[in-house]
């Protein structure tokens, strides 16, 4: 596992030492679920907002102009290179269409914002081949070894697109993993196999799909 935590933070953080902290990495997930008219997936549109320690880490050096504004060509090639690398991980993005796996892809034109000292990372994954339409899709954004905790913003932070006759509903974590708060010792998480993930499991939550 420990493997996998410090590839959780080659990819988030560009190649900085992982700093085992579980979790280490806060995000606010907002999402956008978009079939077509044969109820068909075509993408997932994600936004995640980070918490202001890791977004003052990312953007460091994107600021040529030292107005504490990061340049938006950096940005941008900042959330290309991020979405790149976390194909390792399958985009922290797990999926299940009609009860079977989801295979998903990067999809073009990732961007990056920061505002009000967070960063927010914008791109869209799509499926990497035909499925057939949707009957059930269960979707959720997390890490198994608990390094990037997720939750959901208030208010309605996922929506379905595309057709009027399925339903969305978005299944909250029974727990909300709070900004700068372990969770789980570090010695447990990296030790014991299945800890971290036992952990992550009420930080979890869940978008369902149910088509007629």
């Amino acid at each position: 596992m420990i493997g996998r935590v410090l590839a959780a933070a080659v990819m988030l953080c560009g190649g900085a030492g992982a700093a085992l902290a579980h979790p280490h990495v806060w995000v606010q997930a907002r999402a956008e679920l978009v079939l077509d008219g044969k109820r068909n997936l075509v993408a997932i549109r994600e936004s995640w907002t980070f918490d202001p320690e890791y977004s003052a880490f990312a953007v460091l050096n994107l600021d040529s102009k030292r107005d504490g504004v990061p340049d938006q060509g950096k940005l941008d090639e900042l959330a290309a290179q991020r979405l790149e690398a976390m194909a390792e991980t399958a985009f922290f993005t797990q999926g299940k269409l009609n009860g079977r796996p989801l295979a998903l892809k990067g999809g073009p034109s990732p961007k990056a914002s920061f505002s009000d000292g967070r960063l927010t990372l914008d791109f869209t994954l799509v499926p990497q081949g035909p499925a057939g339409p949707v009957r059930t899709l269960v979707v959720s954004f997390d890490d198994p070894d608990f390094y990037v905790a997720f939750g959901f913003p208030a208010g309605e932070p996922v929506r379905l697109s595309g057709t009027a006759e399925c339903v969305l509903k978005l299944s909250r974590p029974a727990r909300q993993a709070r900004e700068g708060e372990q969770l789980i010792p570090d010695e447990e998480a990296t030790g014991t196999p299945g800890a971290a993930a036992a952990a992550a499991a009420d930080y979890t939550g869940r978008l369902l799909v149910a088509c007629p």
